[in-house]
């Protein structure tokens, strides 16, 4: 699936959605592309809250937010068997749960809203963190990425900064991106040409690649991370003029739909309230 959107003034940005590997074809060997490589995840470190996830021939990646939920993009499991859908740990003794029910977001069928939350048949163990969502602006804000990128094994994690948000139509945050920069500052495809747009260097810079649908963008403030964004897509960027096309890469915003995650949580037909979002209010996480 392909589609285009307005990024500053006069770019355009080509977003692909990272479409899983079949397990016949070609699947990635790791995901990420950059960063500090493969990653173990150990009792107690919040990226451990990211688990596999596979849907039919497809093997991505899922975020325990609750015991018996995990946040996902919706392009993954639309239209699978909720017993076709698995979300694996290597936590908690090595943790193994098929999916009771899948919800996709309302908007996912038109492109704008890629999330799903999948209701697990059993319930994680207290061993793997629950991630809790992070309730700042994003923009500017440097994010670390984790994803299972193909495989039920292997995690690998990275870092990178957000360029830009493009607003939904009621003006809320909807979906952030971040360039793959280079050595210098020539490869920089998004914001200004300064040092502060620039690389974070090597063993952290990182984008992401086919398979990392459903992986995660956490924001760590103070040594506490909260889940800013589930990653759905690369692009590509057109500069002003032509010009070789930029390396773009991005997802949801998340803190905006806190209250549909609260709703499918709870069910339906109950308001409820919103996750708890890690906020400088409610727990230290600072704005920009």
């Amino acid at each position: 699936m392909v589609r285009t959107v307005d990024v500053g003034v006069s770019r355009r940005v080509c977003l692909r959605l990272l479409l899983a590997a079949g397990r016949g074809a070609a699947a990635p060997v790791r995901g990420l592309e950059g960063g500090a490589g493969p990653w173990e995840p150990t009792a107690g470190d919040p990226r451990g809250a990211v688990g596999s996830l596979s849907a039919g021939d497809r093997l991505v990646s899922g975020v325990l937010i609750d015991a018996e939920w995990v946040l996902t993009a919706a392009h993954v499991v639309a239209g699978a068997a909720p017993a076709g859908v698995v979300f694996r740990s290597s936590l908690g003794g090595g943790f193994r749960s098929r999916a009771r029910a899948v919800h996709l977001h309302p908007l996912s069928g038109t492109g704008r809203v890629d999330l799903a939350l999948v209701n697990l048949e059993t319930p994680a163990p207290p061993a793997i963190p629950r991630s809790r969502l992070f309730g700042g602006p994003m923009l500017g804000q440097v994010i670390h990425l984790v994803s299972h990128g193909g495989s039920t094994t292997l995690m690998t994690v990275g870092e990178n900064r957000v360029d830009a948000v493009q607003p939904d139509s009621m003006g809320l945050p909807l979906v952030y991106l971040f360039d793959f920069d280079g050595p210098d500052l020539s490869s920089n495809a998004l914001g200004p040409a300064l040092p502060a747009m620039g690389t974070l260097g090597p063993g952290r810079e990182a984008t992401l690649v086919s398979g990392d649908s459903g992986s995660a963008a956490f924001v760590v403030i103070d040594g506490q991370w909260g889940l800013a964004g589930i990653n759905t897509f690369q692009a590509t960027v057109t500069p002003p003029g032509g010009g070789p096309a930029g390396r773009v890469a991005g997802g949801i915003v998340l803190a905006p739909q806190a209250g549909w995650i609260s709703r499918t949580l709870r069910g339906q037909s109950e308001p409820g309230r919103p996750p708890k979002l890690a906020t400088p209010e409610a727990g230290g996480l600072g704005k920009d």
